[in-house]
């Protein structure tokens, strides 16, 4: 099937394949919608360290495309918000490179 990602899955324990209940996929639907719907900026700053940071990795790997920066953007949004926070910070912009260069190591 078509997807906008792939992320194979790696289970961290043996036996960690839980049974999600309607009601928890609705939780987190709930959730994710409301993270997207919160305001989030980007900081002047911190702008030129992602612009830098998203040109040194469309350098290093051709095959990047618009979409693909744009999930790391909108992955950087979820992220702050997830922490309460309507600001990126550098930290959390770090993790979403981290979490990314996990996701792609998954893939090899």
């Amino acid at each position: 099937m078509p997807a906008d990602l792939v992320l194979p899955f790696q289970p961290s324990q043996v036996n960690s394949l839980e049974v999600i209940t309607p009601e928890t996929a609705e939780a987190w639907r709930c959730y994710l919608a409301t993270c997207k719907s919160l305001s989030h900026s980007i900081g002047q700053e911190l702008q030129q360290v992602v612009e830098n940071d998203l040109v040194a990795a469309r350098q290093t790997d051709r095959s990047l495309g618009s979409q693909d920066l744009s999930r790391l953007l909108t992955m950087a949004r979820m992220m702050s918000v997830s922490y309460g926070e309507t600001t990126l910070s550098l930290e959390h912009w770090q993790m979403v490179l981290e979490l990314e260069r996990l996701r792609k190591e998954r893939l090899k």
